[in-house]
């Protein structure tokens, strides 16, 4: 198991290589599955997310591809925050879309555990400072 603490969340991400990507259809498969785990050290809280590398590099090996996912995971919270409408406007998804919904919801999901563990920081200003060093 890889670590990497940044601010006061450590970064931890285990590789599992056995679940493939739900994105992925009948072509080529992406099975360089990672459970990620963050926990903020200020309060002790933690949650947790799936990650999937690139097939050209399925591990996450250095505190850069630690960060990048943590980066990954936090624009998707962001991406939560807008209505249904709005996140179908800037992803070019059609509000009458199945999988668009499916998306939104999921990314709600990770903005709800994001906000439980990140002590009352901006989602924003997290998202920002962690694209200078992770993205």
């Amino acid at each position: 198991m890889n670590k990497a603490t940044w601010k006061n969340f450590e970064i931890a991400a285990e590789y599992k290589g056995d679940k493939p990507a739900p994105w992925t259809a009948n072509g080529r498969q992406n099975w360089n599955y990672h459970r990620i785990t963050v926990k903020n050290t200020e309060n002790g809280l933690r949650t947790g997310f799936d990650f999937w590398a690139s097939i050209a590099r399925p591990h996450l090996e250095t505190e850069y591809d630690l960060l990048n996912a943590f980066y990954c995971f936090v624009s998707d919270a962001l991406s939560g925050l807008e209505t249904f409408e709005g996140f179908c406007a800037e992803f070019g998804y059609d509000t009458d879309s199945r999988p668009a919904k499916r998306t939104w919801k999921a990314c709600k999901r990770s903005t709800e555990k994001l906000e439980r563990i990140a002590g009352g920081a901006d989602l924003y200003d997290l998202c920002n400072e962690l694209s200078e060093v992770g993205a």
